[in-house]
């Protein structure tokens, strides 16, 4: 009788455009970006013309550009793709990333807004959540989010928030988790936009939490 062997699907992998116009950091973005698991590059672009056309044909999963383009802002990439594609995640990789304030349309797309000058720490810890959130979107919620059943928060998130409770600043919370503050202070925007609170009502309601699930495992 021949041995049944166990076969285990491939675990899917994102697709991802990579648009930027500086030839250097390009190639050093999509080298590192080629070997982390989980992802597939298909196509990098250097102005918003080739972004669109990559994007047109390829259909990404994950959109990784920069603002400033030869011919006009990266958004305009970002907009094409989600006309067509709404569930793609989008990550900004700027020199301006302090000054970057998210468009309304692109809010609930936006994975990350990440400086040039912590770029590869911070976008591996990115991808990192946006990979971990494809592995277990089947999976039941993990149980301290069970409170968030209705809006549910991502692992990213969900760290992010626990680390408020802690009583840590975004720039603490972001040395702490290898991210931009610029990128915490837009998941805590997200945090408190899904909880249906403010940035003050936040800290309080993150503290209270806490509190409650570690008298909650003391009783246990």
């Amino acid at each position: 009788m021949l041995p049944i062997y166990e076969i285990h699907p491939r675990p899917r992998e994102l697709s991802c455009v990579i648009v930027e116009d500086q030839g250097l950091f390009l190639e050093l973005l999509s080298g590192m970006l080629a070997l982390r698991g989980g992802l597939r590059i298909v196509a990098t672009a250097r102005s918003v013309e080739e972004g669109r056309a990559a994007c047109g044909k390829h259909l990404p999963d994950l959109l990784v550009l920069d603002l400033d383009l030869p011919d006009g802002c990266g958004l305009e990439v970002a907009e094409c793709l989600l006309k067509i594609k709404p569930k793609a995640r989008v990550v900004v990789v700027s020199g301006h990333a302090s000054d970057f304030v998210c468009p309304e349309w692109l809010n609930d797309s936006l994975q990350a807004i990440i400086s040039k000058n912590d770029t590869f720490a911070a976008l591996r810890s990115e991808l990192d959540e946006l990979l971990a959130i494809e592995e277990t979107t089947a999976k039941p919620l993990p149980e301290r989010n069970k409170l968030f059943a209705h809006k549910p928060l991502t692992p990213r998130e969900s760290e992010v928030f626990a680390l408020i409770g802690e009583g840590l600043s975004s720039k603490e919370i972001g040395a702490r988790l290898y991210l931009s503050e610029h990128t915490v202070q837009h998941h805590r925007k997200r945090i408190a936009t899904k909880l249906g609170t403010t940035g003050g009502e936040l800290v309080q309601r993150a503290i209270t939490q806490r509190g409650a699930f570690f008298s909650a495992q003391g009783e246990s």
